[in-house]
């Protein structure tokens, strides 16, 4: 491969990168915009999810049609049923554990860790299962398939370094998240992400941490939905 394909190609990379981040933190101040438009926070928020999907379309066709590569650059790698549970399951154990100190640690510093934005959503969460189980399952599809599916490996071409590329995923994964206005709101996906991207590039298999961010978004919702009076 010549330089100058190699231009083109990293140039075509990083057009790549580039619109994928420009949609995804243009969805971050989407609810306050359409709210402003006399829209109820529920369907405001429905409708930023279908934005997340259409971004995940956007960037599949880019993908395919201007990389001209595949979308997910790592071979995927199959195991048994036996093997996913289990790492399903420890994975699982893993995040509870990093999330706990980074709370404790947070805490111990006297940060907030109480977000407003986030209590109002959690508000219309309360006994609607439909839309919990389609935020869950947004969350970790697109979420994975996007920062880490698609994103790290991209980054890997541009740094030439898996683990630095890895640590800007997860540093622009969570500040995605600062809309909702605490400091554990972006410390706390970055830390999430930084477990998920090192076992999927570890194992290289997307759909275990999929299912894992699935669960730890029912679950976190769940558990909070169930503390409201």
């Amino acid at each position: 491969m010549s330089d100058s394909k190699k231009t083109i190609k990293k140039s075509t990379i990083i057009g790549g990168i580039a619109f994928l981040l420009f949609v995804l933190f243009t969805t971050t101040f989407f609810l306050p915009f359409i709210r402003q438009l006399g829209i109820d926070y529920k369907t405001a928020f429905f409708l930023s999810r279908l934005i997340i999907w259409s971004c995940l379309l956007l960037t599949f066709l880019y993908a395919m049609y201007i990389e001209k590569q595949p979308f997910l650059l790592w071979k995927e790698k199959e195991y048994s049923f036996a093997y996913y549970l289990a790492s399903i399951a420890v994975t699982m154990i893993v995040l509870i554990f990093v999330v706990f100190v980074v709370s404790m640690v947070l805490k111990t510093l006297d940060s907030n860790l109480e977000s407003k934005k986030m209590n109002e959503i959690i508000q219309f969460f309360k006994n609607n299962t439909p839309l919990i189980l389609f935020t869950s399952t947004t969350a970790g599809i697109t979420e994975e398939l996007l920062f880490r599916g698609y994103l790290i490996p991209q980054l890997e071409i541009i740094v030439k370094n898996t683990y630095l590329s890895i640590l800007i995923s997860c540093i622009l994964f969570g500040l995605i998240h600062y809309s909702y206005g605490t400091l554990i709101q972006v410390i706390g996906p970055f830390s999430i992400g930084l477990v998920l991207a090192l076992h999927y590039q570890k194992y290289r298999n997307i759909k275990i941490v999929i299912i894992c961010h699935f669960l730890w978004d029912l679950m976190s919702i769940v558990v909070k939905t169930s503390q409201l009076q």
